[in-house]
């Protein structure tokens, strides 16, 4: 029975077999063609070598492969429909080279804003992911090119994305307003006014190759320490990093050497701590010499001290003054006073102010004599203009302060006086000896600082009369 039933068993093995195989061959030449596809896709042949058959794949796939040159209209090139030329991308690495500061290939704001540009580089940002990458700075080269090209007579007119940038002095006024709010949100020192305005005149004359930062060689042309201003420590100085150090150098000169200051304490104060001793004075010790120095030291401590200095240079001016800062609130009222010891009698007085305020048409401004006499400086002038900067108040000035534009600078005659008023007027003839008081009120809704205010006295000499109105040249 056995080998009766041989010839079915072996039928059946052999047909199991078969089925198993042909699985098993269907799976080698599945895998065969996945692997032997992406091989041939991946083939790369020299100049001059490709087959003639040309066996490559037919539909290449999208997309713009940096370096080399797009065709219009594909890509990123579909908005601007600009070629990318070897010398757009070459320019490109150049200034990922300078501003890329953390190698991560692409320049964000961060990195944008410490590098100076001549326009805003953010409207190449395609992709509006706040970074720019190298293609990105290609198309903004390549625009330049075409720029530059058509401003010589060729080529077609400057592209939208170029036209209408602003001029140096705003994008640099913008770029310090942009430096101010960051730092005044982050809570670092930034610069000012006057120190960004240096920074404009040393960067313009010393950085030489245009890149927005002083390197070592260029630092040292101008004089300026390895390490001073680099904050960062990366081994070059931006504007906003030169326009902070000035400020704060102007602050410490002011410390030291404030501009109200007579020229012989500066000179006298050899070590520079702001003040003058017996041993700086004088080598030599007389008794004139002596009362002098007596004269000076109010406080007789041994030491003539910057206020010491400065109120006896104020006295024998006539001059009498307040340099104590305070703050205008928002909406309320301060007083300043300065107290004259003088006795001589009035000839002319005038009054120098300086506030900070971005506001000032909300700004009122009284002075009360020793006596209570009252006199309206100045109510609502200046609109929303800013400040007052070193302003003159004299009653013999032809200008009104109603008719000026902020920061004030020069002479202008009180609200009173505008009105027929008597003015600072009416301290004519009186006495200097006192308490002078200034009231400023404040109706807004920012606030501002009283920086200083002086009193300068002219002293009637015999009978010489108080100046008139004629009188002022």
């Amino acid at each position: 029975m056995p080998l009766l039933r041989w010839p079915d068993q072996w039928n059946t093995v052999m047909s199991k077999s078969f089925r198993f195989l042909n699985a098993r061959a269907a799976v080698a030449i599945l895998l065969v063609c996945m692997f032997l596809v992406p091989v041939q896709a991946q083939i790369r042949y020299a100049p001059g070598q490709r087959p003639a058959n040309n066996d490559a794949p037919k539909v290449p796939g999208f997309g713009h492969v940096e370096g080399t040159t797009p065709i219009p209209g594909f890509g990123l090139d579909a908005e601007t429909r600009v070629a990318l030329l070897p010398e757009d991308f070459a320019r490109a690495d150049e200034r990922l080279q300078r501003e890329d500061s953390n190698r991560d290939g692409h320049i964000d704001r961060d990195e944008a804003r410490r590098g100076r540009w001549s326009d805003d580089p953010f409207v190449y940002d395609y992709n509006r992911d706040n970074r720019l990458n190298r293609t990105e700075l290609a198309h903004r080269y390549a625009q330049r090119r075409i720029q530059e090209t058509a401003s010589r007579g060729g080529g077609p007119p400057p592209p939208a994305a170029s036209r209408n940038q602003p001029s140096d002095e705003q994008r640099r006024e913008q770029e310090r307003r942009a430096a101010e709010e960051a730092a005044r949100r982050s809570g670092v020192p930034q610069g000012t006014r006057e120190s960004w305005h240096l920074t404009d005149v040393l960067m313009s004359r010393h950085d030489r190759d245009r890149n927005g930062y002083l390197d070592a060689a260029e630092r040292r042309s101008m004089g300026l320490d390895s390490l001073a201003a680099d904050t960062n420590r990366d081994f070059r100085v931006s504007r906003q990093e030169l326009a902070v150090w000035l400020a704060q150098q102007q602050t410490e000169q002011n410390r030291i050497a404030p501009a109200e200051l007579p020229t012989w304490f500066v000179e006298l104060d050899r070590d520079g701590d702001g003040q003058v001793s017996m041993k700086e004075f004088s080598d030599e010790w007389t008794e004139e010499k002596l009362a002098e120095f007596v004269g000076f030291d109010s406080n007789n401590d041994g030491f003539i001290e910057r206020h010491e200095a400065q109120r006896a240079a104020e006295r024998s001016q006539g001059q009498f003054a307040n340099h104590r800062l305070q703050v205008i609130p928002s909406k309320g009222i301060i007083r300043s006073e300065i107290d004259v010891e003088d006795t001589a009698q009035i000839s002319d007085v005038d009054l120098v102010l300086s506030i900070t305020h971005t506001y000032t048409g909300h700004l009122k401004a009284y002075l009360i004599g020793p006596e209570g006499q009252r006199v309206e400086l100045f109510a609502g002038v200046g609109a929303n203009d800013d400040h007052f900067d070193n302003t003159i108040l004299d009653e013999e000035a032809p200008a009104s302060i109603g008719r000026g534009r902020p920061p004030f600078a020069g002479r202008y005659h009180t609200a009173d006086r505008s009105r027929d008023r008597p003015g600072l007027r009416q301290f004519y003839e009186r006495g200097m000896y006192g308490k002078w008081t200034l009231l400023i009120e404040a109706n807004s809704d920012r606030p501002g600082a009283l920086h200083s205010w002086v009193l300068v006295f002219t002293k009637i000499e015999g009978n010489e009369p108080p100046p008139m109105a004629d009188e002022f040249d």
